[in-house]
């Protein structure tokens, strides 16, 4: 399962990681795909399964943050990781005050629990100052969808 937590972008109608590089130019970074190629993007050197492309601002259709979500044991968690079917997870206040296990001094709690534990999976989905959000703000996940 891919979890996302970073930040995206729509360019030319594809979602694409990005981060600033300077005076309102922009990366934007998605998974290989040959068409791609004759729309400006270019093969990553370090990550040959994906490429990159640099973008102005008005390049950008829309931004926004993104980190994925679930219930476990019917409270919120923060999804650190995913992998084989096992998920790492932060606790949110309130799931630290019901199972009293709040940050000590060089101890932060996390849970593993293994997919069929999880409730509900979703991602929140946040605007980016400066930037048109023109997306859905939360998107239910299907865990087997990966």
């Amino acid at each position: 399962m891919r979890i996302r937590r970073d930040f995206f972008a729509k360019h030319m109608g594809i979602e694409c990681r990005f981060w600033e590089k300077e005076n309102s130019f922009y990366i934007v970074q998605t998974d290989y795909r040959e068409e791609l190629l004759s729309k400006g993007f270019r093969i990553d050197n370090e990550l040959k399964s994906r490429v990159f492309k640099e973008v102005s601002f008005n390049d950008i259709e829309s931004a926004y943050r993104v980190n994925t979500f679930c219930t476990y044991k019917g409270f919120k968690f923060f999804v650190e990781s995913a992998s084989n079917g096992k998920y790492t997870l932060r606790p949110l206040e309130e799931a630290m005050k019901h199972f009293n296990d709040f940050p000590k001094h060089a101890y932060d709690p996390v849970y593993e629990a293994e997919e069929n534990e999880i409730e509900k999976l979703w991602e929140e989905r946040e605007p980016i100052d400066g930037f048109v959000f023109d997306a859905e703000p939360i998107v239910y996940i299907e865990k087997n969808k990966y």
